[in-house]
């Protein structure tokens, strides 16, 4: 679509925008890392972003890039979504969904794996952000920021966790559980 539309690296680079960003981490990894050989780690990582990689497709959203065992995906670029937050929830909630039948094919290695996704909706830079040599179509700022410490809340709360800005733009597609303030790492004010 970028291409018929004509657009190119250049064209794309440094465009603030409204989105919504997923981060997704899986939740004792290291255990299961120590626990097992590197080859049956890798094979395992490989199948579980598979089958969520294949949800934030379906969902319309942008995968942004593997960190480790984390996923970064975003919603409202390159292409506008005026639904990028419904979407975005959707994936998430799609997401717990396709954790738990992986969590059944891993047997009983699946027993204590799970995974916190954080959800946060704002202005980004997005676009093809890098060096001459090497450049990613990734989003930066805040709200970037905000959604990978709000996914860092979720341990001990909920699987998923949505911020205010975020629930406020699709509160009449979802219900909700509200779980209060946090104060986030790096953040003088709190987040809702």
């Amino acid at each position: 679509e970028l291409v018929h539309q004509g657009q190119t690296a250049q064209s794309m680079s440094g465009q603030t925008q409204t989105v919504t960003v997923l981060f997704s981490d899986i939740r004792n990894f290291t255990t299961y890392s120590e626990q097992h050989s590197a080859e049956q780690v890798v094979a395992m990582l490989n199948r579980y972003f598979s089958l969520q990689v294949e949800v934030i497709f379906r969902h319309g959203g942008t995968l942004d890039k593997f960190i480790g065992d984390a996923i970064m995906a975003f919603w409202g670029a390159p292409t506008a979504d005026p639904q990028h937050a419904a979407n975005a929830v959707a994936a998430a909630l799609e997401m717990a969904q396709r954790l738990e039948e992986f969590k059944r094919e891993l047997g009983a290695a699946g027993a204590a794996f799970d995974v916190g996704i954080g959800i946060h909706s704002g202005p980004a830079v997005v676009g093809f952000i890098g060096s001459e040599r090497r450049q990613d179509y990734t989003a930066i700022g805040d709200t970037v920021n905000l959604s990978s410490r709000i996914e860092g809340e979720t341990k001990g709360v909920a699987r998923i966790l949505v911020s205010d800005e975020t629930r406020a733009l699709c509160a009449d597609k979802f219900d909700f559980i509200d779980h209060g303030f946090y104060k986030v790492k790096g953040r003088t004010q709190e987040a809702h």
